[in-house]
């Protein structure tokens, strides 16, 4: 597979610059959810969001693989807020578990309560960076949503 974050990362935009509107961000998330969930079903669009975040998880963790798991969680922490992805924090880490929480999260904070957790290319990116250090697949959920009117978004993963 090309390295697709190479190309995409480059833009030509003068003027504009770099950055949009997270109002245009959520539009285009929004859109595109509802749309694949019209012609594949609610799952199969989650599913979809879940894959490309695993995917961009993937290519990124490559880039940001430190031997050290706590340098490389921190590598990756920088990495999302850099991006102004959000505020990625780690809560808890053993043998078995590890729960980030993402605070100021690019999908969701300060929405209304909508009443489900709707942050599926997070999980899926969080998912696709531990993969990469582990080498290995895992099971990640959203524990916490802002969108579901709790505090912050809250990412899971089991090994």
């Amino acid at each position: 597979m090309e390295d697709i974050l190479n190309q995409i990362s480059k833009v030509k935009r003068d003027k504009l610059g770099t950055d949009i509107p997270i109002l245009i961000f959520r539009v285009l998330r929004h859109y595109t959810h509802v749309y694949a969930s019209d012609l594949l079903g609610e799952r199969a669009s989650n599913i979809l969001f879940i894959n490309a975040g695993k995917a961009l998880g993937d290519q990124l963790g490559e880039r940001l693989y430190d031997e050290d798991l706590k340098r490389y969680l921190e590598k990756i922490s920088e990495f999302v807020e850099r991006e102004k992805i959000g505020i990625l924090k780690v809560t808890e880490l053993n043998d078995n578990k590890l729960v980030v929480q993402l605070d100021e999260c690019i999908t969701c904070a300060g929405m209304d309560n909508i009443g489900k957790r709707i942050c599926f290319f997070e999980v899926g990116l969080v998912a696709g960076l531990v993969e990469k250090y582990l080498g290995k697949k895992v099971i990640a959920y959203e524990t916490k949503c802002n969108a579901n009117g709790e505090e912050t978004c809250e990412v899971t993963v089991n090994f």
